[in-house]
């Protein structure tokens, strides 16, 4: 895939909630701001796998927010939650 450079004019505040997004999923600003468009463009042509990926991640930045440590442990905490909601 060939790439092309692009520069854009974003607000202060906007690049630093963005460093601090890339940093929970440990990429790049670059990388992350590549992600996220093309993530928003699948869920724009209407493509459900697109939007449950931008679902999942807003899901996985906030359980890193929560204190977990990883996907595992956020999967876990679901598990547990999900079994006790049974027993109910």
């Amino acid at each position: 895939m060939t790439t092309q450079i692009i520069n854009i004019s974003l607000p202060k505040e906007l690049v630093k909630k963005i460093d601090n997004a890339a940093s929970v999923d440990y990429a790049s600003r670059s990388e992350f701001i590549r992600q996220t468009i093309v993530r928003r463009l699948k869920a724009q042509d209407n493509d459900i796998w697109g939007e449950l990926a931008i679902g999942a991640d807003e899901v996985r930045a906030s359980a890193k927010k929560a204190g977990y440590a990883s996907d595992k442990d956020y999967l876990r905490a679901v598990k547990e939650v999900r079994s006790s909601t049974r027993k109910r």
